[in-house]
């Protein structure tokens, strides 16, 4: 079963975007020119943050937010990296290489510990999805 996956905003997000807009509101309350272009800028800087600004995902079906780490791996470690996520175990014991990265592994985790998993392997100008999301532990 194909599970999506959406961006949503996080608290951290709403908390920046707030001491921003709070920040630029009392630097425009202050009479001055320069405080008052400083304050809208400001003001702006977090508007614009609002709407640009979500580092969380949401996967269909499940509760809460998730926060994906992305981790990259040779072509030579595939077949083993494979098995262990078909299997529904994480991978723990690889670090990640800089050197001919064709693997890419999406990890989902959430603050109660659920951790959910993505394979890709790169086939020229794109990441093919190799496995579909499935739970890990």
């Amino acid at each position: 079963m194909k599970k999506n996956i959406t961006k949503v905003r996080t608290t951290k997000d709403i908390i920046i975007t707030l001491v921003l807009l709070l920040a630029g509101a009392a630097c425009f309350a202050v009479s001055s020119t320069g405080m008052m272009i400083l304050g809208g800028t400001i003001i702006l800087t977090g508007l614009v943050l609002f709407f640009v600004m979500k580092n969380g995902y949401r996967i269909e079906g499940e509760g809460g937010i998730f926060s994906k780490k992305e981790h990259f791996f040779p072509d030579s470690r595939y077949d083993v990296i494979y098995s262990e996520i078909n299997a529904g175990r994480m991978i723990t014991d690889f670090k990640d290489e800089d050197k001919a990265i064709v693997v890419r592994l999406d990890v989902y985790t959430s603050q109660s510990g659920k951790k959910y998993a993505e394979l890709f392997k790169y086939v020229p100008y794109d990441y093919v999805r190799q496995i579909e999301l499935r739970e890990v532990r």
